[in-house]
């Protein structure tokens, strides 16, 4: 049957059955993507790493639009503002339920370009999404301990020669034909919509349903390489387990995948140039400066900057030598591009932590002077109230700016080593708080998948 928002909490039942019955689970959120917005080149790179890929998928921009209405407009549209947000919020902890018993099933999910479907499915029914990347590694794999994506799958081995287009709907077509052999579904009665033969594409559900039918045509036709053959392979099988939490990376040129068990591609990039230019530049005024070298590849960073792959690791130090002495624009490699970055964020760090140092620094040496300078005036009125027998002097005596001066001095000393052994402490705190977390994350079995013997399938690490 089917299931929708008037009928939901009545058939809740039935979802949860249907959860306890399947083999695996094929979601599509229909997400728009990282196309969104008024310029794709902001948005992506061709040589992002893994972790800015993820921050700018973690970003969410906003748009207002600004329109003059009058106070009882204004009234009535906050009102149905507020109504529109309670109903999607009692939907959102209504169907938060079916999200937990999915992930808690710890049945294989299966989704095409499926990354941002996993972020939002974490962000709006778990937790907000981390800042740092392994921390989003773990908690995507305690949530959901199996995910496949198969627009991935589809463009890795053995599947990668056969396949020229891994488009969802052309992917569905060419599995349709040989050497492959697609499942036959029958509709239940009464919902004819997903049929294959009129497509209903980019409606999440039948999308999602054609994801499910290229994962059963392909996880089939690795049976056929076993000896002897098999004709099914089930979502169980150790044959597709090379395929387990790698989600696809889109417009990535070397780094296919985000590997959510572990480290991540790291390509050399020696072939990679990293240029700065005046604004008023062009993509056919980089064309221009680099057409002594070949077919090169750009990808623009910003409206100054952009990468430059040459087609010869050996030009690289050629290129970088002729902007020595240029005025507009300048080259260096990668690898110094990677490490000045390196540095900065460290300086910044670093700039960072002097600065709380620094504060509590200061902090302490207030209350040290505070402190020894009410024993020493408890001490000189003291000694001034018993030797003047109630007369006051307003200019202090030579020996007691001595004593004055002799205290000053001490207190200086005594601040200094009292601030150094209390940051010394501090310092060893977050240390130990850091190898902590390191620990809980090396020990923790959550969502870890065991590792097999050898198998039949690897995902390579250079592609």
């Amino acid at each position: 049957m089917e299931i929708i928002r008037s009928n939901f909490k009545s058939n809740l039942h039935k979802v949860y059955q249907a959860i306890e019955e399947a083999d695996f689970f094929a979601i599509d959120g229909e997400f728009s993507g990282i196309s969104d917005g008024p310029s794709v080149t902001a948005l992506t790179n061709g040589f992002d790493t893994p972790e800015e890929r993820y921050k700018k998928l973690k970003k969410k921009e906003r748009y207002i639009v600004i329109s003059k209405v009058d106070e009882e407009e204004r009234k009535r549209r906050e009102q149905q503002k507020l109504a529109k947000e309670q109903e999607e919020l009692n939907d959102a902890v209504g169907f938060s339920r079916v999200i937990h018993a999915i992930a808690n099933s710890g049945k294989l999910i299966i989704g095409h370009n499926m990354l941002l479907d996993v972020m939002h499915t974490v962000h709006q029914f778990y937790c907000p999404l981390p800042a740092d990347l392994n921390e989003f590694k773990e908690m995507t794999t305690c949530v959901f301990p199996r995910l496949l994506d198969t627009k991935l799958m589809a463009s890795t081995q053995p599947f990668k020669d056969i396949i020229n287009n891994t488009s969802l709907a052309e992917l569905e077509k060419r599995l349709k034909e040989t050497p492959f052999n697609p499942p036959k579904v029958e509709s239940a009665e009464g919902f004819p919509s997903y049929d294959t033969a009129t497509e209903q594409l980019h409606e999440a559900g039948y999308d999602a349903y054609i994801t499910g039918l290229c994962f059963i045509s392909m996880a089939n036709y690795l049976g056929s390489f076993l000896s002897p053959p098999k004709i099914h392979v089930s979502a169980r099988s150790k044959l597709i387990e090379p395929f387990f939490n790698k989600l696809f990376l889109m417009r990535v040129m070397d780094i296919p995948y985000l590997n959510l068990e572990g480290p991540d591609l790291q390509p050399k990039r020696d072939h990679v140039l990293h240029v700065t230019f005046p604004k008023e530049w062009k993509t056919s005024d980089l064309y221009q400066l680099f057409s002594a070298f070949g077919n090169i590849q750009i990808s623009w960073i910003d409206d100054t900057s952009a990468f430059v792959s040459l087609s010869q690791p050996e030009q690289v130090q050629i290129a970088v030598n002729t902007s020595k002495y240029a005025e507009s624009y300048r080259i260096q490699t990668y690898a110094d591009y990677v490490g000045k970055k390196h540095e900065e964020k460290q300086s910044k760090r670093k700039w960072t932590e002097d600065t709380w140092q620094e504060v509590e620094r200061k902090r302490l040496n207030t209350q040290c002077i505070s402190y020894a300078l009410q024993n020493h005036y408890y001490h000189t009125n003291s000694l001034t109230a018993t030797s003047t027998a109630g007369k006051r002097n307003l200019s202090p005596s030579p020996e007691e700016a001595d004593l004055e001066a002799r205290i000053s001095r001490e207190i200086s000393d005594t601040e200094l080593e009292q601030t150094e052994s209390c940051a010394e402490p501090l310092s060893e705190g977050r240390k130990k708080s850091k190898k902590l977390k390191r620990m809980k994350k090396d020990l923790s079995p959550a969502g870890v998948i065991p590792d097999s013997p050898a198998k039949l399938f690897e995902v390579p690490d250079t592609w």
